[in-house]
C-alpha cells in the first residue's frame, strides 16, 4: 500500500459517518460486544492478548453497527494503518512544535500517520479531544504538557480504551508511560547562577501552576533560595501563562511595586522575551541593571538583544523518546518505563553581577524603575 493510499484511507476514517442517526463510537461497539472499550481497542489494533471468542464478538459488533461500511474497518483490524493523535496546549509555541516534529519524524517511517490537535491550554477541550480521538479508534495519543492530572489521564484512558504517552509532564506511580525533564534540578541550577552573581531579590515568573512543570520549576527556585539562606519573598513570585504578552504584563506589575527584584527568572523563554521587551521600553539595560533568565532555549533565544541566558531543554529528544515509547507499546503491548531527561543551563549575555554596593540599595536601577512607574501611575 502506498503512502497516498494510506492517507486516503485515513481521511475517510476521520470523517464522522452517521449510522442509524448516530456516530458510532468505541463505547457503542464495546456495549454491543459486551466487552470493555480497551478490548475493542486491542482488537482493532491487532493486539494478541485478547481471547479469540472476545475478538470475534468485537468484529461482529463492528460489522453489525456498520462502523465503516468499507475497507477502513478491515484495514484497521489487520493493523495495516496506525494513526496517532498529538494533543498540545499551544502549537504556536515553538517548544511544542519542535516536539510534534520529532514525534512525526520518528513514527512516519513506520507507515503511521500523525494528527495534531491544539487545546489552547483549556482543560475541558483537552478532555473532549481525547474522547473524540478514542471514538475514532485511533492507535494511540501523545499528550504533550497535559493540564489533566495523571490519575485522570489513566482513568480516562482505561475507560476509552486508548493508549496515551505523556510528554513533558512528571507522571509517577500511575501505570502511564511518560517522558519528562528534571525541572527541579534545572531551576535549582538556574537560581544558583543568579545567586552566584550576588542577586538576592530574584523575581520568579511561573507558568500556570496547574501544570506540573510550573510547580517543579518553582520548587527548584525555592530550594535554591533555602540552600543559600535567602528568605523567600512571596511578593516576588508571580503566576503567568507562558506567553510573551504574559511576561510583559507580569514584568510591568512586578516593577510597579517598591523594592523590586534585581533579577528575573522566567519559567519559559517566551515570558522572558516579554520581560526583555518591557525593560527595553522602560530604558533599563540588561544585564548591567537587571538580569533575566528563561527556559527552553527556543530558536530565537540566542538571537535576542542581549542573547538570553536560559535552561536548555532537550526538546527534540522529548518527542523522539515519546514516539519510541509509543512504538514499543504498539508492538509489544507492554507499558515501557518512564524516562527522565536532563536540562542544561546555557549562560549568555542577559545575566551579570549585581551592581557593586547596590544589591539592597534604594538607588539600584530596579528601584529607580519602580519609582518611575509609580510616578506615572499617580499622574
Amino acid at each position: 500500500m502506498t503512502a497516498e493510499e494510506k492517507y486516503a484511507i485515513l481521511e475517510s476514517v476521520f470523517k464522522e459517518r452517521p449510522v442509524a442517526g448516530k456516530r458510532v463510537t468505541i463505547k457503542m461497539i464495546a456495549q454491543e460486544a459486551g466487552v470493555s472499550p480497551a478490548t475493542v481497542s486491542r482488537v482493532v489494533n491487532n493486539k494478541r492478548n485478547v481471547r479469540p471468542e472476545l475478538a470475534e464478538r468485537v468484529r461482529e459488533a463492528i460489522r453489525k453497527l456498520d462502523y465503516h461500511a468499507n475497507e477502513v474497518a478491515r484495514g484497521l483490524v489487520r493493523g495495516t494503518v496506525d494513526t496517532f493523535g498529538v494533543v498540545v496546549p499551544d502549537i504556536s509555541n515553538t517548544f511544542f512544535s519542535r516536539i510534534c516534529k520529532a514525534i512525526q519524524n520518528t513514527v512516519m517511517p513506520t507507515g503511521a500517520a500523525v494528527f495534531l490537535h491544539n487545546t489552547d491550554g483549556i482543560l475541558n477541550r483537552e478532555r473532549q479531544i481525547i474522547k473524540e480521538l478514542a471514538s475514532k479508534l485511533i492507535t494511540g495519543i501523545f499528550l504533550v504538557a497535559p493540564r489533566m492530572p495523571a490519575t485522570e489521564i489513566r482513568t480516562l484512558a482505561d475507560e476509552l480504551g486508548v493508549y496515551p504517552v505523556v510528554v513533558d509532564a512528571r507522571v509517577e506511580n500511575c501505570r502511564l508511560a511518560a517522558v519528562w525533564v528534571d525541572n527541579v534540578t534545572a531551576f535549582i541550577e538556574a537560581s544558583e547562577h543568579l545567586i552566584s552573581k550576588g542577586h538576592k531579590r530574584i523575581g520568579f515568573i511561573a507558568g500556570p501552576l496547574a501544570v506540573a512543570n510550573s510547580k517543579d520549576r518553582l520548587d527548584g527556585y525555592r530550594i535554591a533560595l533555602r540552600n543559600h539562606g535567602i528568605k523567600e519573598d512571596t511578593s516576588l513570585i508571580y503566576e503567568s501563562d507562558f506567553t510573551i504578552a504574559g511576561g510583559y504584563k507580569t514584568a510591568k506589575e512586578m516593577f510597579r511595586k517598591r523594592n523590586p527584584p534585581t533579577a528575573v527568572l522566567c519559567s519559559n523563554d517566551l515570558m522572558a522575551v516579554g520581560v526583555l521587551s518591557y525593560l527595553h521600553k522602560e530604558g533599563v539595560e540588561v544585564p548591567s541593571e537587571i538580569s533575566v533568565v528563561g527556559c527552553d532555549d527556543i530558536d530565537v533565544a540566542s538571537s535576542l538583544s542581549p542573547p538570553l541566558t536560559t535552561v536548555s531543554q532537550p526538546i527534540y529528544e522529548l518527542g523522539v523518546t515519546a514516539a519510541q515509547m509509543m512504538l514499543q507499546y504498539t508492538s509489544t503491548n507492554e507499558v515501557p518505563p518512564n524516562s527522565i531527561l536532563h536540562a542544561k543551563l546555557i549562560i549568555r549575555n542577559s545575566t551579570s553581577n549585581v551592581q557593586e554596593g547596590k544589591s539592597e540599595s534604594e538607588t539600584h536601577p530596579a528601584e529607580q524603575l519602580s519609582r518611575n512607574v509609580q510616578k506615572r501611575d499617580n499622574r
